[in-house]
């Protein structure tokens, strides 16, 4: 007998809550860190990360300069 155990990704997870406690957990960090809901999203992911004792995935995105000097 085996057990298999198929655990999603912490962002994954944190892009799914719909809970209303979640949204609002979501909302007030989207208030308190002037983020967007997906700013909001990866730091509740990342506190997920950090609760299942492994290193918060660090996503960074191009800025609008960046992107300018691709085209």
């Amino acid at each position: 007998e085996v057990l298999f155990r198929a655990v999603p990704p912490s962002l994954y997870l944190a892009l799914a809550m719909t809970e209303p406690e979640e949204k609002k957990q979501r909302y007030d960090l989207m208030q308190s860190m002037g983020v967007d809901e997906l700013g909001a999203a990866l730091a509740v992911a990342a506190d997920l990360d950090r609760k299942r004792g492994i290193e918060p995935l660090n996503i960074t995105f191009p800025t609008p300069n960046a992107l300018e000097n691709l085209a």
